[in-house]
């Protein structure tokens, strides 16, 4: 089955996704009473979004794997031919009714990222791209292309920093440091495929985490890439199934940040 083929139904399907993703979060405070809780909740949500794109990748694409965040636990399939989901990224921006979550859906071939979709339901932003052919967004009145800052400076430069919501670590709070050392303005927006979509469109500088899954990385990271900016060596020397440094930035500064994240 020819890439094209799976690009079109990568940006199909993440549509119909992010439209279920948006009918749970607008029901979000009636449906958090109704199942016992907020974790009830975004399992709920987070299964039956993952679920859907399951299935219609399995339809059309039966050869391949799918290793999505929700049953990445099981996951024995080959990675020569795999579609790398996450079905709500930014869960907890999710829960609490702030509009930063994303469907993320990439397809790795032969350990080469070739398709990345990022889609904001909120914003109605379809971020796309296949290897080769740019990076885009799809919103109303049509495709615009994305293009990566031309920030060169480090003290001009506005870059999110990524990090476990309630697990305090050392090396975040060094990084952060270091960041603000060199005049660095930071956020950290909670959803790290929405942070590199922004970044592959010029929105922000660049994305940072220490540790990150590889169905939060590889969409945003292709549309980096794509865009024009420097994307660095991702996942690590474990695969897709292990957690690992990102980095996605302006191409102007990707050597001054890699060497800031280098030494954590």
């Amino acid at each position: 089955m020819p890439l094209s083929a799976r690009y079109i139904a990568a940006l199909d399907i993440a549509r119909s996704a992010g439209a279920l993703a948006r009918r749970f979060f607008a029901q979000r405070e009636t449906l958090v009473i109704e199942h016992k809780g907020v974790q009830d909740f975004v399992s709920r949500a987070d299964r039956a979004v993952e679920e859907l794109i399951r299935a219609r990748l399995a339809a059309a694409f039966p050869i391949d794997a799918f290793f999505g965040e929700e049953t990445a636990a099981s996951f024995a399939g080959e990675v020569d031919h795999v579609w790398v989901v996450d079905p709500i990224d930014g869960t907890h921006n999710f829960l609490r009714g702030v509009r930063y979550y994303c469907v993320s859906i990439a397809y790795v071939e032969n350990g080469e990222r070739e398709i990345g979709v990022v889609y904001d339901p909120e914003h109605d932003e379809l971020f796309h791209t296949r290897r080769g052919h740019g990076a885009w967004v799809e919103r109303t009145g049509g495709d615009l292309r994305l293009q990566a800052s031309a920030c060169k400076d480090l003290a001009d430069a506005l870059v999110c920093v990524g990090h476990h919501d309630r697990k305090p670590d050392p090396r975040v709070l060094a990084l952060r440091h270091a960041l603000m050392d060199e005049g660095v303005a930071t956020r950290n927006m909670g959803a790290g495929a929405l942070q590199l979509a922004h970044v592959a469109a010029g929105r922000f500088d660049g994305f940072i985490e220490l540790s990150l899954n590889a169905w939060d990385a590889m969409a945003g990271l292709l549309l980096v890439e794509e865009a024009g900016g420097y994307a660095a060596p991702f996942p690590g020397p474990d695969g897709i199934s292990k957690p690992a440094p990102v980095l996605g930035c302006a191409k102007g500064l990707g050597e001054g940040l890699e060497k800031i994240v280098g030494e954590w």
